[in-house]
């Protein structure tokens, strides 16, 4: 594919909206994480969730030994977390954001929100490398409703609501 045709199809990807979460999974002392778009449903008896993982992102290696993972679904309210967390920090000014959006550990050790719109904790049971990402499919072992608000979304490499994305 030449440079033109791949600017163009990284533009039609960006016009492809979706939910934002945090992923959060516990390795060792330390705690792993990173925003995820690329979430879906994969089944419902039982259930799972499926996650595109980065080959680069640290908490892969955990998700990859079995670590149970957490899945927070953003609202709104999360906007300023996102955007702290996927700009070019350190992963201690990523912590401290994470502390001061009110993160705390899941009883499986995983970061997650307690103000998400739902929470899913997942363990990994089937792994698929696709090119530089790795989808994950977790089957969920529980789940929590969080507060009733309008979700956080991605599209067109912006942060928002259908509301203001129309705007």
């Amino acid at each position: 594919m030449g440079a033109k045709a791949r600017e163009e199809v990284y533009e039609a990807f960006s016009r492809y909206g979706s939910g934002l979460t945090l992923v959060g999974v516990r390795d060792g002392d330390h705690d792993r994480f990173f925003i995820a778009a690329s979430v879906m449903t994969a089944s419902v008896d039982p259930f799972a969730l499926a996650v595109s993982v980065g080959s680069g992102r640290d908490a892969l290696p955990p998700m990859l030994a079995g670590a149970p993972w957490t899945l927070s679904v953003l609202s709104t309210g999360h906007h300023g977390l996102v955007e702290e967390l996927t700009r070019d920090t350190s992963r201690e000014e990523r912590l401290l954001a994470l502390g001061a959006a009110g993160a705390e550990p899941a009883s499986s050790g995983g970061l997650w929100l307690p103000d998400a719109l739902a929470a899913f904790t997942c363990r990994t049971s089937s792994v698929t490398p696709v090119n530089d990402q790795t989808l994950i499919v977790g089957e969920v072992v529980e789940a929590s409703l969080g507060a009733s608000a309008a979700p956080l979304l991605r599209w067109n490499r912006g942060f928002g609501t259908t509301a203001s994305f129309a705007s």
